[in-house]
């Protein structure tokens, strides 16, 4: 096998079709803290960016607007953003279910602490505990709920 000369260091971001631009936004922005960076000029494409110190995203969410209504959404199981404790996963299911989003229970899985919250169009997205980094060369572990 021939040694590969590039690799990636992470994901860039996480492209998700919705069926509305600004709702969707306005979710990831409330529940999430993501800040909104509409596409120039103004599109049906608009990125939620963590932000990072070096004014850098440290990932984005690129919302599309085009989910025809009624459409399931296949392919994708789930995105995982990673907190820092397990007093905010519980922190953002709280928020969750206050913005009546469906959510479920925090619990213990796999090795870390999780909860699945269901954005407006029905994308699973994983929110979990950080854990230890993986060894070298390993993918972290995830869950199949």
């Amino acid at each position: 096998m021939t040694a590969i000369a590039v690799q990636p260091d992470r994901i860039g971001h996480v492209s998700l079709r919705v069926r509305n631009l600004r709702r969707s936004g306005d979710f990831y922005r409330d529940l999430f803290g993501l800040h909104p960076r509409q596409a120039e000029p103004p599109s049906r494409v608009s990125c939620v960016c963590a932000p990072a110190d070096d004014k850098l995203p440290r990932f984005s969410l690129v919302l599309t607007q085009g989910l025809p209504p009624g459409s399931e959404i296949s392919g994708l199981d789930h995105v995982s953003l990673v907190v820092a404790t397990e007093e905010d996963v519980d922190e953002l299911y709280r928020r969750a279910t206050e913005m009546g989003a469906r959510a479920t229970q925090p619990r213990d899985y796999a090795g870390h602490y999780q909860a699945f919250v269901f954005d407006p169009d029905g994308y699973k997205i994983e929110v979990r505990a950080e854990e230890r980094p993986a060894e070298a060369g390993q993918c972290s572990r995830h869950t199949d709920s």
